[in-house]
């Protein structure tokens, strides 16, 4: 009984330490996100701990076409970036994208108020806008949910909410339409200072995309130690009356 609890506590020692390594490889390298804007990313979610993985970081004369090539089919994301407008002042910006991205697929629509996750941020400025809900029956404000074309960055909403362009860098913008709180008119207003519209003055710096998975609860760990335990019990029981069956055969 005591090599097979070694072995089990091997394995779950062994499966305990990928998971962990598996976590710091999500965290690691330069990251837009402070342990603050992750925690505030988690709040709004409302999912409990979150694992960001960094699946794109933007290098120098990247265009949409890469982050395409590293975003595209890998499940919810969240994008994030830093936006300057044309007084000079950045923010952090970005938005939760609840499906894969797509260089085809052109506007996801979501007609479905289940269907409308997704959400805009402001980390700056602390702030989410959340996909718009129907005011009415069949009411499709709200139902475009991201942009999805080759040519086109990460992008949300229909005016655009907020648009990346091909070289995700120049002439971007933020048109609130899709994204905002009920009642609130302030569509066409930018997500990065809540000014009017006046063109695609938005240039980005750096950005970045995390593909989103949940961190199991510390009993999880628990409860697979006590599988592979009993595991361990019911093999070597097998193997006691397989042992006296033998003898008695004899």
């Amino acid at each position: 009984m005591r090599n097979n609890f070694r072995a089990a506590r091997s394995v779950a020692l062994a499966v305990a330490g990928m998971v962990v390594s598996l976590g710091a490889l999500a965290d690691s390298g330069p990251s837009l996100l402070s342990p603050g804007h992750k925690t505030q990313l988690e709040t709004w979610l409302g999912e409990g701990r979150l694992s960001l993985t960094n699946i794109y970081t933007k290098a120098a004369g990247d265009t949409s076409l890469d982050f395409h090539k590293a975003s595209d089919g890998k499940g919810r994301t969240f994008s994030v970036m830093e936006a300057t407008n044309s007084s000079g002042k950045t923010w952090l910006v970005g938005g939760y994208n609840p499906q894969s991205w797509s260089s085809t697929d052109g506007a996801h629509v979501t007609m479905d108020d289940s269907q409308r996750t997704a959400f805009l941020f402001n980390l700056t400025s602390d702030f989410m806008l959340p996909q718009l809900k129907q005011y009415f029956n069949g009411d499709g404000i709200g139902k475009d949910q991201t942009y999805n074309l080759a040519n086109y960055g990460p992008t949300f909403g229909y005016g655009h909410d907020l648009y990346v362009p091909q070289d995700l860098t120049h002439g971007g913008s933020s048109f609130l339409y899709t994204y905002n709180y009920l009642g609130q008119p302030s569509t066409g207003v930018s997500l990065l200072d809540g000014s009017i519209w006046h063109g695609n003055d938005i240039t980005f710096g750096a950005i970045q995309v995390f593909s989103i998975s949940a961190v199991p609860e510390p009993g999880t760990y628990g409860m697979f130690m006590a599988g592979l335990l009993l595991m361990a019990a019911r093999r070597r029981g097998k193997r006691a009356v397989d042992n006296a069956q033998a003898v008695k055969c004899r």
